[in-house]
């Protein structure tokens, strides 16, 4: 890290440390309000069936039942990225909501939903994918017309075929085969992967009269600021989203159709009202991460070069959520047609409707799902010309100059979404910083000694009895989306520093980071700045913390609210210290003329004169991010270079995990700590992925067999290596959009 840097590239203590040991963070769930009421949701036992009669008098008249909700009492309104109403009469899955109860307690209310008496007629279903992608298939949304979801009104998808399908071309594929010595295909699927959050979804509504106050465990409080006035009619200034403190979301955590009846449930009772879902609710009635079923073909020549590449990506993504396509783009986007560039490519990703829970974006956002089978089929294709792993991937890797498009270009939207671009792609490249995947990959080779542990294809690295070892290596990338995001840093009288910002802290550090880089711009102290989140009557609007944006669009945001800031006090310091705004520097609290140093004000001095000094920004357009060298539009991603060295018993087939390298390029680490934190995240969840975790269902009945932690295989540390065997490698190249790069 450079020495001009004060505050960057430091393992500083997170500015929540304290509050957070102690005890003292309130939670969603901790959140009790006078009068408080408690809801409970009635869920569909079946995974199809029309509700022909619902009788909840029993139940409302429960000593303590306080409001009752069914189709019949609730506006017929969808939440934007659903497909059915806050309640239908029809059900599309097992867990989906029928009711919901407010009552002065959880056990009565959990009383009163027994007392709801529900009449079904049950409905064809279907649960595999490709089974749903049949014209005679049982329609999942009968009024859609076909099971493969290509778009709504409200969600276009521009680049979306006739029958369903997003393309990406490249080149002439049945060329590409053609000319390979070798072609190999296979086919490939992953499990149903579950967030499976510290803290399980929670949501607290309260009315002063027409307006709403929501305290979510969410990640996107603006977009639930939205879907809350557009489906309770009411103007985004009578909603007020606090998220303060959201726990570990990975990607699921948005409760816009849980939000918007328990915001009901209060208005209509006239007292607050907390809904807290089980651990089994998390399973059955919340986003997982979808099942992809891959078939995938590579032609290669003798030497290892790559001549083709096929994709037939077919993603299930359950009852309704309508941000598939956008999943099944960024998988197309980086993962399948930057990570391996070639001559001759071809992707072809659908996203299938069924009666299952509805799958959604999760830590990679598309990436792991397709990285899953690409690299397994890069390890086959390796094999065949006997060439080793490492160096297989080093000849073919991408590097600075690769074209690259982003989930936004597959899907033909602009950068804000609101213009459609049908046609052709806009490529752009991956930048300078890019070509730190080969050496993510050349450091991760020495980390773990490879030239010594490797011994080819097929040969165990030790063999003990039945035990053998053995160690591969696998790449990734992903997006760390740069796109319009807003911030203000407003000063006070004594030079300290107040930033609001829509991100959300969600265990990431992001409020830390935030502060390095804004203390860093203004030369004042870590200790200076103090952080506001997520809190959209206080915050400026942003998309909150998804797509791994939160770095590199949220605190890019703020820091340049902060170099606004910092103008605005050069201009003052100007007119007292009679130098041009150029020839200052600002540094330790004070601002300075850089050739004579002593010629100086204190930032405090200078807040005092101006007397409310605030910044505001809004990110510069991703379009404008262009490479010098090449005229080209640079895109945002992020690489790895994971090698892990596992034990097999080849009877038993228990497999331990003894070492594991990864090497990740970041740009520029705010936080070192805190980086290798979520270098240490990823891995866990990674090895979970691969190994153990899945959602089971039952294809005959749509029920989840595996609701639960303890059914449902998560990784402890008694399934990762020691401390010692887990290294991470952090290579910094900075980059053309986050903060300092």
């Amino acid at each position: 890290m450079p020495q001009e840097f004060s505050v960057l590239g430091k393992s500083l203590p997170r500015k929540d440390a304290l509050e957070k040991v102690t005890g003292q963070v309130l939670y969603v769930s901790d959140i009790q309000l006078p009068g408080m009421l408690y809801a409970r949701f009635l869920r569909s036992p079946y995974a199809h069936a029309r509700i022909t009669r619902i009788d909840s008098r029993r139940a409302e008249a429960l000593p303590g039942v306080k409001c009752v909700l069914t189709h019949q009492n609730v506006s017929k309104v969808r939440p934007k990225r659903r497909f059915e109403y806050l309640l239908d009469e029809t059900v599309h899955q097992v867990g989906e909501d029928v009711a919901g109860v407010a009552a002065v307690s959880e056990d009565i209310a959990e009383v009163a939903l027994k007392l709801i008496d529900v009449e079904y007629e049950l409905l064809p279903i279907v649960i595999d994918a490709e089974e749903a992608m049949k014209p005679d298939a049982p329609l999942v949304h009968p009024e859609y017309g076909t099971n493969i979801y290509h778009g709504r009104a409200i969600h276009p998808v521009p680049r979306i075929t006739k029958d369903g399908w997003l393309p990406v071309e490249v080149g002439d594929i049945e060329r590409g085969f053609t000319e390979a010595d070798i072609v190999v295909a296979a086919t490939y699927e992953t499990p149903v992967q579950c967030h499976c959050s510290p803290m399980p979804r929670s949501v607290v509504c309260q009315w002063t009269g027409n307006e709403l106050t929501c305290w979510a465990d969410s990640q996107t409080p603006t977009l639930l600021v939205k879907d809350l006035a557009r489906c309770l009619k009411l103007p985004q200034s009578s909603v007020r989203v606090i998220a303060i403190h959201s726990v570990g979301g990975y990607g699921g955590k948005d409760p816009e159709k849980t939000a918007n009846l328990v915001a009901i449930m209060a208005r209509r009772t006239g007292r607050p009202v907390r809904a807290v879902f089980s651990r089994e609710e998390e399973f059955i009635a919340t986003r997982q991460r979808p099942n992809y079923k891959a078939y995938e073909k590579i032609g290669v020549k003798q030497d290892g070069t790559i001549t083709g590449i096929s994709h037939r990506m077919i993603s299930n993504i359950g009852r309704d959520y309508i941000n598939g396509l956008e999943i099944m783009s960024a998988s197309a986007a980086a993962t399948g047609s930057t990570l391996y560039p070639c001559p001759n490519l071809k992707f072809e990703g659908c996203v299938v409707m069924t009666n299952q829970p509805p799958g959604g974006g999760m830590c990679g956002f598309g990436d792991p799902e397709a990285g899953f089978c690409q690299e397994r089929l890069v390890d086959e294709a390796a094999e065949k010309v006997n060439i080793d792993p490492v160096e297989f991937r080093l000849k073919n890797c991408a590097r600075y100059g690769t074209r690259s498009a982003t989930r936004r270009d597959v899907l033909g939207l602009s950068h804000d979404e609101l213009e459609n671009r049908s046609g052709a792609i806009r490529w752009g490249i991956v930048g300078p910083d890019f070509d730190s995947l080969q050496e993510c990959i050349g450091q991760a080779a020495e980390k773990a000694k490879w030239q010594e542990r490797w011994r080819g294809w097929r040969t165990p690295v030790a063999v003990n009895g039945n035990r053998k070892k053995g160690i591969g290596i696998a790449l990734g990338m992903h997006m760390s989306e740069y796109r319009l995001y807003s911030a203000t840093v407003k000063m006070n009288h004594d030079g300290s520093a107040n930033v609001m910002s829509n991100a959300v802290e969600i265990g990431q550090g992001i409020r830390t980071a935030m502060a390095q880089v804004v203390a860093e711009t203004l030369g004042i102290t870590y200790e200076d700045v103090n952080v506001l989140l997520g809190d959209s009557a206080a915050t400026p609007e942003g998309w909150g913390v998804i797509a791994s944006g939160g770095t590199s669009s949220a605190i890019t945001a703020a820091m340049h609210a902060a170099n606004d800031v910092r103008r605005k006090l050069f201009e003052i310091a100007t007119a007292k210290l009679a130098v041009k705004a150029d020839d200052l520097e600002v540094s330790n609290r004070k601002i300075y003329a850089r050739e004579y140093p002593e010629t100086a004000i204190s930032v405090a001095e200078a807040c005092l004169v101006g007397y409310q000094v605030t910044g505001t920004a809004v990110n510069p357009s991703p379009e404008s991010i262009i490479d010098e060298k090449t005229g080209k539009n640079i895109k945002s991603y992020a690489c790895v270079a994971i090698i892990a060295e596992v034990e097999v018993d080849t009877e038993t087939g228990e497999l331990t995990v003894l070492k594991l390298v990864s090497a990740n390029e970041c740009g520029r680490a705010i936080n070192p700590t805190l980086v290798e934190n979520q270098i240490n995240m990823g891995t866990v969840m990674g090895n979970g992925y691969a190994r153990a975790e899945g959602l089971m269902i039952e294809p005959d009945t749509g029920i989840v067999l595996n609701p639960n932690l303890l059914d449902y295989k998560l990784m402890t540390v008694l399934d990762m290596p020691k401390r010692d065997d887990f290294t991470e490698v952090v290579i910094e190249k900075p980059c053309a959009w986050g903060p300092y790069g």
